[in-house]
């Protein structure tokens, strides 16, 4: 049999029902015999459920005193109450073969069922026309990262006709004689191919347009020792503008970085900064709800429980920066010039204003290896970076499809990457994740020689551990299951392999700020850390799910609230499991890693760029 090339997706649903007919609804759902989707093609799981309440409230099990007291000062000894809903909703949530839209025209196939499903539903309009009835799904659905299949990767007749197969070679293997691989290969020799058992031919890889992309985007630049980071407000948009339409020529494109510039000028855009430059709320709407929200808003959920308030400057509001410039050169000698002349230009625009500056830059390794860098803690840093599909040089790493990074290409799921955004704005364009993170270089090495006494190689096998490689960046053999590395990129540790794994993935492009604080020195107090930049194509499905269900969270990896020790993890309390004969656990008393500030920015096409640039 041949492999489709359709990829299971997973759709949810929610539909508003009208006052006073939830009971009815429940009751007409519970009256089929059978389930209704069972009939309809492509359908791996499918549930329905009225909710009319948020998840009733708990009380653990097992309060501490403390807990107890603040629970009778809290709710006077009342039961737990149910947070209402201000109306009920009929919740569709089901795993199918191919895209939504299609499952959605699918599901009109079940006719009177589905009018009995949803009749009572605000907006429904029947079955019998099928554009009305798909757009009612298709305006009510969210974006689920979930998936109920045992097997994500095959299609529902693919998985049947494994199991049919099965089957036969089971009752076959039941009576046949001991010697019968012969009679095996021939009976099923048709059914079994192993042509179709091979990955499929991807076909021919979407074209990149070079001239189009941001530079940074495909290269990380790491001949550049050198960056600084410009952060502008938007103080009059037909005066910023105009101020692009000077600038734009400069930003680097993906063109140009086979000539290995000495310098390099990329430029991101807020949701924010777009509304301020004038673009219609209208275009702005369908922009991913991460990047409309901006980062600020976000903290809370990216680092659960502590949060990093307050924000350094320039990220202490929400929107308070609308345009960043990256620049990177060989040496200062080459950045300083530009970085004066962009300066003087942003300070004559009369639109914008300068909020706020970052300078950062490569740090080499302490051991000598002028080749390789390091961050703070002293571990090689920019190691195992995916590829994309169609750009550069043969090499080690995952390749993924164009759209995983690029808007208005093929990703992973055979989907067009942004296909909802409008493309004059997002075509060729990417989003950037610039978080600055401080690390705590004395805590690090304060923690990793109070737990030195428990391994055999000391502070160097903790280190290690919690990291997943070695300093000079050697991979650990095996990588230990919920080390910082593996939870960035479990590959195939996870339930569902390579396939789930790469579909979160990020080209990272950060360099470190501040100056190194030798092994052995005391505490100078200065500020040091990481500027993070991330390529992606959706910030959700990317950067904040492997930052909110593998970072901040153990459970995938068997370590139920666990976080990461490098990402959210530290305080009174706090310590990490460390696999080793045997395994033991190390405090982790205060954060090694805190986020001082945040935004989500669009990198735009250089075609988007000019045409923004253009006067109203």
């Amino acid at each position: 049999m041949s492999r489709s090339r359709t990829l299971t997706r997973s759709v949810t649903v929610f539909a508003r029902i009208a006052d006073g007919k939830a009971a009815e609804v429940r009751e007409r759902i519970r009256s089929f015999e059978h389930s209704p989707f069972a009939t309809v093609a492509g359908v791996h799981f499918a549930r329905l459920v009225v909710l009319e309440h948020a998840v009733q409230q708990q009380r653990p099990a097992g309060m501490s005193r403390k807990a107890r007291l603040l629970d009778l000062l809290a709710h006077g000894g009342r039961p737990p109450r149910p947070d209402d809903l201000p109306h009920p909703y009929l919740m569709l949530t089901a795993t199918v073969d191919g895209d939504p839209a299609d499952f959605f025209r699918r599901l009109r196939l079940l006719g009177p069922d589905a009018d009995a499903i949803w009749g009572d539903c605000a907006g429904y309009p029947g079955h019998y026309q099928q554009e009305p009835f798909v757009a009612f799904f298709a305006e009510r659905s969210v974006r689920a990262d979930y998936t109920f299949s045992g097997s994500p990767e095959g299609t529902v007749a693919q998985l049947t006709d494994a199991l049919r197969l099965r089957r036969k070679v089971a009752a076959f293997a039941a009576t046949a004689p001991g010697n019968a691989d012969g009679m095996l290969r021939s009976r099923f020799r048709i059914a079994v191919d192993l042509e179709d058992e091979r990955v499929p031919d991807p076909g021919p890889v979407a074209r990149l347009e070079l001239p189009d992309i941001q530079g940074i985007v495909l290269r990380g630049f790491a001949d550049h020792s050198v960056a600084a980071h410009l952060f502008l407000s938007v103080t009059s948009g037909p005066q910023a503008r105009r101020w692009l339409r000077t600038v734009a020529p400069e930003v680097t494109s993906a063109a140009e970085v086979g000539d290995r510039p000495a310098r390099a000028l990329h430029l991101g855009i807020s949701h924010a900064g777009l509304a301020r430059l004038g673009v219609p709320a209208a275009e702005l709407k369908d922009f991913p709800e991460e990047f409309r929200d901006g980062m600020y808003a976000r903290e809370d959920v990216l680092s659960p429980g502590r949060g990093t308030a307050p924000w350094q400057e320039p990220f202490t509001a929400p929107g308070a920066v609308d345009i960043v410039l990256l620049l990177t050169a060989t040496d200062s000698a080459e950045l300083e010039p530009w970085l004066d002349r962009l300066r003087a230009g942003i300070a004559d625009s009369e639109g914008l204003r300068i909020v706020g500056e970052q300078q950062g830059g490569r740090l080499t390794d302490p051991r000598g290896d002028s080749r390789t860098f390091v961050e703070h803690f002293g571990f090689a840093d920019g190691i195992s970076q995916p590829r994309v599909a169609g750009y550069g040089r043969s090499a080690p790493g995952e390749v993924l499809p164009p759209g995983e990074f690029v808007l208005g290409m093929p990703d992973v799921d055979g989907d067009v990457a942004g296909r909802f955004l409008p493309p004059e704005l997002s075509r060729n364009g990417s989003f950037l994740v610039y978080r600055k993170l401080e690390q705590d270089v004395p805590a690090f090495r304060e923690m990793t020689e109070a737990a030195a006494g428990l391994f055999e190689g000391g502070a160097d096998d903790v280190a290690a551990g919690l990291v997943g490689r070695r300093a000079d960046g050697e991979l650990l053999a095996p990588c230990p299951a919920a080390a910082h590395v593996r939870r960035a990129n479990p590959r195939g540790a996870l339930p569902g392999g390579s396939k789930l794994t790469r579909r979160h993935l990020m080209l990272r492009r950060g360099v470190p700020y501040g100056p190194y604080l030798p092994p052995g020195a005391d505490d100078d107090g200065q500020e040091r850390g990481l500027l993070f930049l991330a390529v992606v194509a959706d910030p959700g499905r990317q950067f904040e799910f492997v930052q909110t269900e593998w970072m901040a969270d153990g459970n995938a990896f068997g370590r139920g609230r666990e976080e990461d020790v490098f990402t959210t993890a530290g305080g009174p309390g706090a310590r990490i499991l460390l696999a080793g004969a045997p395994p033991a656990y190390v405090d982790v008393p205060r954060p090694l890693v805190t986020c001082r500030g945040g935004e989500y920015f669009l990198l735009p096409g250089l075609d988007a760029l000019r045409a923004l640039g253009k006067p109203d």
